[in-house]
Parts: C-alpha cells; sequence; structure tokens
C-alpha cells in the first residue's frame, strides 16, 4: 500500500505542468540553506556532492500546490542511488585523482573542438537558472532540425574524444597502482549492501572498517511557464563520491531542453557543476558549490545561438548542536557575479517526534517553514514560502527503497 501511494503521489505531481516547486521542498522550507547540508536526494542541485554523504536508494519529488507566480517554476524529481564499499583512503584518493584527471582531459578536449567554454571571467550578461532565456530568441522558423543538428555534432567528437579517454587512462595506468579487492565491487556476486543506512536525522552507523561511498543521480526538472513563454526539461547526471561519510565531491552535467511557447521553437544546452562537502567533525558541515563552471551556449532551431547560464559559487556551513536540531546559513553568489550581490539565507530543522520534523528558515529575507512527516519508508515533507514567494504552497514525498 505504502508503495502505491507514493508512486501515486509523484504521478500526481509530475502531471501538473503548472508547478512552481524550485528546487525541492524540504530545502526551501529551510530557506534554500542547503548547500552544507545536502544529504538527500535535493542534493543534485544543491550541492552535487551530497548525493554520496547517505547511503541509500531513494526517489524524491516535489511540486507546488498553489500561489505561483512569475518566476521559472518546475516539477522536480530526482532518483539517488548510493552505495558503499570497504576501501581504504589511499584507494579512494587515488581513484578520485584518476577519475579527476580523466575528467580534465575530456574538458581540455571539448573546450578545443569549440563545444563547451570557461564560465568564470567570461564577459557579458548571462541569465540565472531561474531565469526565462527563449526572450532572447527572436526567430520564428526552424532551420534545420535541432535533433539532426546534436546527432551529427555527437557523432563528430565520439570517436576522438573516446580515443582522447583511452589514451589519458593508460598513460596514468602505467604510474598509478591501486589494490582493490575485487570482491567487493557493486557488481560482484559478493558484494552485498547495507541498505539499513538511517535517515538523514539519525545518527550514522559506527564501523570498524573504513568504507567509501559511490552515488549515481538522475534528475529531471520539468515546468510549462506561460507567463514566461518558456518550456522547460532540464535533465542531469550527478556523479559523486564520498569517504566515511566525511568528504565527498561530485560533478553534476545538466542538458536543456527549452521550447518558447509562443513560437515552437526549441533549443538546447548544457553546463556543468561542482561540489565538496566535509564534515570535519560529526556536528558540523561545510559545503561549496560551484554551478555551470563550463557551459555551451544554447542552440536553437532557428538558428540563432544565445548565452548560457551564469556561473555561481554557493558556500553553506550546517551545525547540529544535538542530535535533534540543525542549524544552517548559506552564501549565494558569493563572488556577486553577473553584477548580481550575494543572497544571504538561513535555515532550521528539528525532530519534533520520532518521524515528524519541523523547519523555518530566511530565504533573502523571504520567511519559510516546513513539516516532514516520515513513516517507514515514505517521507512526505511540505513548505509555505512567504515573501515574494507570494506565499507558495509546496508538497514533496520520497520513497526509500
Amino acid at each position: 500500500m505504502h508503495k502505491k501511494f507514493v508512486l501515486i503521489l509523484l504521478l500526481i505531481a509530475f502531471g501538473s505542468q503548472s508547478a512552481f516547486a524550485l528546487f525541492g521542498a524540504r530545502p526551501m522550507g529551510m530557506g534554500g540553506a542547503f548547500v552544507g547540508i545536502a544529504d538527500d536526494a535535493n542534493a543534485a542541485y544543491w550541492n552535487p556532492a551530497g548525493i554520496a554523504m547517505n547511503p541509500e536508494v531513494a526517489l524524491t519529488g516535489s511540486t507546488m500546490n498553489n500561489n505561483r507566480n512569475t518566476w521559472v517554476g518546475d516539477n522536480v524529481m530526482n532518483l539517488k542511488l548510493c552505495y558503499e564499499m570497504e576501501m581504504n583512503p589511499f584507494e579512494w584518493i587515488a581513484g578520485i585523482g584518476l577519475a579527476s584527471v580523466v575528467a580534465l582531459e575530456s574538458a581540455k578536449y571539448l573546450s578545443d573542438q569549440g563545444i563547451v567554454q570557461k564560465n568564470w571571467g567570461r564577459g557579458g550578461e548571462a541569465p540565472s537558472r531561474e531565469q526565462p532565456v527563449t526572450s532572447q530568441v527572436e526567430g520564428t522558423l526552424e532551420v534545420v532540425s535541432l535533433k539532426h543538428q546534436l546527432k551529427e555534432t555527437a557523432k563528430k567528437i565520439t570517436s576522438d574524444a573516446s580515443q582522447k579517454a583511452k589514451e589519458t587512462v593508460k598513460a596514468v595506468a602505467k604510474n598509478t597502482t591501486v589494490d582493490v579487492n575485487i570482491g567487493l565491487l557493486p557488481w560482484s556476486p559478493w558484494y552485498h549492501p547495507n541498505y539499513s543506512s538511517p535517515h538523514y536525522w539519525e545518527q550514522p552507523r559506527k564501523d570498524d572498517v573504513t568504507k567509501a561511498q559511490f552515488a549515481l543521480g538522475l534528475s529531471w526538472v520539468n515546468d510549462y511557464n506561460i507567463p514566461l513563454d518558456q518550456k522547460t526539461n532540464w535533465y542531469t547526471l550527478t556523479i559523486a563520491s564520498g569517504f566515511e561519510e566525511r568528504i565527498a565531491v561530485g560533478a553534476g552535467i545538466n542538458f536543456y531542453d527549452l521550447t518558447k511557447i509562443s513560437t515552437g521553437i526549441r533549443g538546447m544546452g548544457a553546463d556543468l557543476d561542482l561540489g565538496v562537502l566535509a564534515k570535519p567533525v560529526e556536528y558540523i558541515s561545510v559545503g561549496l558549490a560551484t554551478k555551470g563552471i563550463l557551459t555551451t551556449d544554447f542552440q536553437w532551431q532557428s538558428g540563432e545561438k544565445t548565452r548560457g547560464y551564469e556561473m555561481r559559487v554557493d558556500g553553506g556551513l550546517a551545525i547540529q548542536p544535538t542530535p535533534n536540531l540543525t542549524i544552517a546559513a548559506d552564501v549565494h553568489n558569493i563572488l556577486s557575479q553577473n553584477g548580481k550581490t550575494a543572497t544571504m539565507h538561513y535555515g532550521a530543522e528539528a525532530v519534533v517526534l520520532p518521524g515528524l520534523l519541523a523547519r523555518a528558515g530566511l530565504d533573502n529575507g523571504n520567511k519559510t517553514v516546513g513539516l516532514t512527516l516520515a513513516v517507514g519508508n515514505l517521507t512526505i515533507d511540505y513548505a509555505v514560502l512567504g515573501g515574494t514567494y507570494n506565499r507558495t504552497q509546496m508538497i514533496g514525498g520520497s520513497w526509500r527503497f
């Protein structure tokens, strides 16, 4: 019955295209102060490293109940797959180093091909992810098939990129020795993941062996925003790894499929987010996330090209003075990029009763409140956003498999 209920809840949430949920009921109920927490599936947007901090398999979604305003809104669905395995710190560091080298070489190759650009220090005004992009598009004629154009571009770079990646892996492997017990890998028949991980508000397990966490996240943001003349489908692939749930790094690749509602013209683009999350002690968590550090321009069916989304650096700190209380503070757009000032976000979350949590926050001066009800593997989040959010009410659901 619980599984049927949560599936019905999520289908209702995403069947409606006129929702304003921003990025998760729980984070928004805390005033957007989530970069330093990021311990559930919502981390894909706030801090990609966070999906590796709490081993679990979970499906999370949120949507708006009422009071939509003119901001770019969304329905959100996140799938989080996080497992852990025994590993010593040297193996983990070597693996992260190898992955980083491959990623860096791949980024250089795409940059040399003119496909991606670094987004820091780039001149000109760029839109934020909460702003419409279609207002910059003038054309009304579909000159070429966007799907065909992207397909041809992919064919052009796939073979060279694949060869470049193979050469990089071989070169690094010659100078790197990593001793990994194959019997512990997630795809081996001897691997038995621990599915009894605690909820994010419960105390972590204490084990004698050291463990590393590996996570994959899939996210979909859907919005049909008539006031802004834009339909948005935003897909994110998140990859992250952590060690001992103390330190984690992660990256999120965002793909945007936009449509100008009035003309039907479609455009596509992509960018990259990076994040790190650390818990130097059990009751303190620090996070840093860069959004859009690498980006492509939006390519439109009309032949036009517009600027990709802006780069932004967010930082967050969370303190847990008692096991049942978390206090968080974020600074978004720390570097005041694109001529925009930094915004302050504060939030608190408390366990009122077993399975019942309450939260409140200040989102750049806008008051927010929220509740969470957990029944077994089902979690229901609710939030009300005041101030410029026009008392928007949000509801979210999560199922832990």
